[in-house]
């Protein structure tokens, strides 16, 4: 299998994948079926760490390697997630 590098292109084209789902809070953008207790790192290319990709995005680069559901929770990972969506161009 051929790895790709990991981007916040790719990084925004399957967060909205992973928003359509009824549940998508703890799910992972980033691992195979986004499943969140999988660790992504292994699928991608380079040492680009997925997470540092996600948590960037949302703003919590300040924040420990967990995903943006535990550091704001369910709600507010969400709206926080869509917001950065819109304001980067992705919708």
């Amino acid at each position: 299998m051929r790895k790709r590098k990991y981007t916040e292109r790719i990084h925004a084209s399957r967060l909205l994948k992973m928003l359509e789902k009824k549940n998508p809070c703890l799910c992972c953008p980033a691992a195979v079926d986004f499943n969140g207790s999988e660790c992504p790192k292994e699928l991608w290319k380079d040492t680009t760490n997925p997470c540092d990709i996600c948590m960037n995005f949302v703003g919590a680069s300040n924040f420990f390697k967990r995903c943006p559901c535990h550091n704001f929770g369910q709600k507010q990972a969400i709206k926080t997630t869509w917001i950065a969506l819109e304001e980067k161009g992705y919708i």
